[in-house]
């Protein structure tokens, strides 16, 4: 739950990070503005069974009872990684032949009814020495430069300074609360 939400994009955490850190960080008041969910994922065994939609329809149920600006979340687009290239805001804006939404995740949100409120640039960062992103990677990176990570959605930053960074962007989703909640 997000205790100051004030409905406005420029009111939004900067990402995920964010939010979880005003949730640890200030006293959860007796009702909340806004439910962020910041992890939503389905066993790729089970997807296209509509297990999404029912998860997000239930939590969108019990925002409209509980958090009258409804849910919020900082959106990770599923099929980003097989671009990690291209700018988040062109990626998002995406769309098919037939004029729905590329991403397949976030074309859900969007045909349920949520709007996209922006970009989060830098929802999730990650920062560490060269020395473990190699032992991840299970090879050495030898010098600074954008660096391919499997299933990122942009290119790790390794800096001259032995520090590797993944600055992870997300796209910002509202699905208001109210009448209009299915």
């Amino acid at each position: 739950m997000l205790s100051k939400w004030e409905g406005t994009p420029c009111s939004l955490p900067s990402g995920s990070d964010e939010v979880l850190v005003r949730g640890v960080d200030r006293a959860a008041p007796d009702r909340p503005d806004a439910v962020c969910m910041l992890s939503v994922s389905v066993d790729p065994a089970h997807r296209a069974a509509g297990h999404a939609e029912r998860l997000l329809t239930e939590v969108r149920q019990r925002a409209a009872r509980h958090a009258p600006r409804g849910v919020i979340i900082p959106v990770r687009p599923t099929r980003k990684p097989l671009y990690p290239l291209i700018p988040i805001d062109e990626y998002a804006a995406w769309k098919r032949p037939d004029g729905r939404c590329f991403d397949p995740w976030l074309r859900t949100h969007l045909e349920l009814g949520a709007r996209r409120l922006g970009i989060a640039r830098a929802s999730l960062v990650i920062r560490q020495p060269v020395s473990r992103w190699a032992e991840f990677l299970g090879h050495p990176l030898p010098g600074p430069g954008d660096h391919p990570l499997p299933g990122a959605l942009v290119p790790l930053r390794v800096s001259a300074d032995g520090h590797g960074t993944y600055t992870e962007p997300n796209v910002w989703v509202h699905h208001p609360a109210g009448p209009g909640a299915p």
